[in-house]
């Protein structure tokens, strides 16, 4: 039997009643629906439509929600101390009185000068929290880093990073221990903590001395499953750990030499200096061997591969590797870059060339590597985003897309046609991976297949944007009509002359809440976006 697709009302009352009766897979053949796949329906109804301009807050951090949305975390200001906030949801009694009380009325945007909502809003958002002290004791003088978090079994534990700086000079024996070591960076001490959500404690530490982890919006952290690692710049290795109970259980660390390598001869370090000659890391070792297996020409004449291969032979031992992935629990993806020259003052005026490179961990084998112009690498990454993205929402089971990615989905070339644009598409497309760890949210109003917006003022990638001089409208795909628009405009007046000012939104997992953090200089101003069904969106 044919099932003819059609659109499905979006009028609330019409869904509501389909849920009742069980008619919500219009369009789809009965039990093909993806798990509550028909709740995603309500979210073009019930949508995110009342902004509070300049809310009050206490003097905080604000950092993301939780991946089950019940609670809220903080940093404090002096970046010791953890907050956690408990959300009452945007529905309740108790915020629902207080806009009646305002008389918000029925437009978009309240900006009036009542202070009663604005200083009030969110205590009645967030009634209650928690206050855990990490930095203390013979931690004083660490600093908790504001732009990272990570979420580990089922958002139960969050792993936090604290981090001081390290003065003084390397270990001579690092030289030979990390034969690519980059000390072209500045090191730190860092303590990572694991707090149990649930029990508001802290339930292990790891402290990593003389160290260099882009810890920055999770780039130097992958995690899978249970799994953590973190990349090292400063030794260009990767740490692997196991957590398991509230505990980190450390594994193994990859690189810079084979899991069963014996040092057999010892190594003289007084005549160690500059010219000493040290051997390359095993992974390097083994994507020169992949690469050369891969244009070895058995008739023994020279092609233009291996001219290719010997002219870029000193390009590939003089990597550094910047970015890493655990795409799964077995395989490793690797981005090297271009190392700067030593005697550069002045940062390249091109993007250094990069290389991607597959690893499995059991193995130790290097299965794939790929330049950054790779047409194959990008249908991989294609074919493969969830993989690529590794955030999962504890209520759909998946995360939205980056906008570019929706586009090339649709939009995406054949290999019939020409080369020379696939090239340029994958170059455009290809360095924005790896993605860091649980950098994107899993908020429905995001999801670029459903909702239409400019990808420029927000994006499912939890950074900071340009503020818009205009509302940000997002509209239904299917429809083309206007859903709902976040009002965080631009503050300071047309002067280019005056500091670009960006603006963060802080979205929760499934509710119609955001939070919007705009920064001009040092000032910060605090917008609240949620549900009011009195609110009538402008056509």
């Amino acid at each position: 039997m044919a099932y003819k697709k059609r659109l499905q009302s979006q009028n609330l009352v019409h869904l509501l009643q389909n849920r009742e009766s069980g008619y919500t897979n219009v369009g789809q053949q009965p039990g093909r629906m993806p798990l509550l796949a028909y709740e995603r329906l309500f979210y073009k109804c019930i949508t995110p439509c009342l902004t509070i301009d300049s809310i009050t807050i206490p003097p905080i951090y604000l950092r993301k929600f939780t991946p089950d949305g019940r609670k809220l975390l903080a940093f404090s200001q002096d970046q010791r101390s953890l907050l956690i906030y408990s959300y009452g949801g945007s529905s309740c009694a108790a915020v629902g009185e207080l806009i009646r009380q305002a008389d918000v009325g029925s437009g978009e945007c309240f900006s009036s000068q009542d202070t009663i909502l604005k200083s009030r809003i969110f205590e009645r958002l967030f009634p209650t929290k928690e206050t855990l002290n990490l930095c203390q004791g013979d931690f004083g003088l660490y600093y908790l880093h504001r732009e990272f978090s990570v979420f580990l079994e089922e958002g139960r534990y969050a792993m936090l990073a604290a981090m001081t700086v390290v003065r003084g000079a390397l270990p001579v024996d690092d030289y030979v221990r990390y034969p690519d070591l980059f000390d072209k960076v500045d090191a730190f001490s860092y303590v990572f903590f694991l707090v149990d959500l649930k029990l508001g404690v802290v339930t292990d530490r790891l402290i990593l001395p003389n160290d260099s982890i882009v810890i920055a919006h999770n780039h130097g952290i992958s995690v899978f499953g249970s799994t953590v690692m973190m990349m090292s710049r400063l030794h260009q290795c990767v740490y692997v750990y196991w957590v398991n109970d509230g505990k980190f259980h450390q594994q193994e660390t990859i690189g810079p030499r084979p899991r069963d390598f014996i040092e057999k001869a010892t190594t003289d370090f007084d005549n160690l200096d500059a010219t000493t000659v040290l051997p390359i890391t095993h992974i390097k070792q083994r994507v020169l061997s992949f690469l050369y297996r891969k244009i070895n020409d058995k008739s023994g004449n020279p092609t233009e591969s291996q001219k290719s291969f010997y002219k870029n032979f000193e390009y590939i031992e003089h990597m550094i590797m910047e970015r890493m992935h655990l795409v799964n629990n077995e395989l490793l993806m690797l981005r090297y870059e271009e190392r700067p020259n030593g005697t550069d003052t002045m940062p390249m005026a091109t993007s250094p060339r990069r290389l991607y490179v597959f690893y499995t961990i059991t193995g130790e084998e290097v299965v794939g590597v790929y330049p950054e112009y790779s047409v194959n690498l990008l249908q991989i990454l294609l074919q493969f985003n969830d993989y690529m993205s590794n955030d999962r929402s504890l209520q759909f089971g998946d995360a939205p897309s980056l906008p570019m990615h929706f586009f090339l989905r649709h939009t995406f070339a054949d290999s019939n046609e020409s080369v020379s644009v696939d090239r340029h598409t994958a170059l455009r497309f290809n360095p924005s991976v790896p993605l860091s760890s649980q950098s994107l949210s899993s908020s429905p109003y995001l999801k670029f297949n459903e909702f239409r917006y400019d990808s420029r003022y927000v994006s499912p990638l939890e950074q900071p944007h340009r503020c818009c001089n205009d509302p940000i409208v997002f509209l239904d795909r299917a429809t083309d009509s206007i859903k709902f628009r976040l009002h965080a405009t631009a503050r300071r007046h047309l002067n280019p002359l005056a500091p670009r000012e960006l603006c963060a939104f802080i979205w929760h997992p499934f509710d119609p809440l955001v939070l919007s953090i705009q920064k001009c200089m040092n000032s910060y101003v605090y917008h609240v976006h949620l549900y009011n069904h009195s609110t009538i969106v402008e056509k």
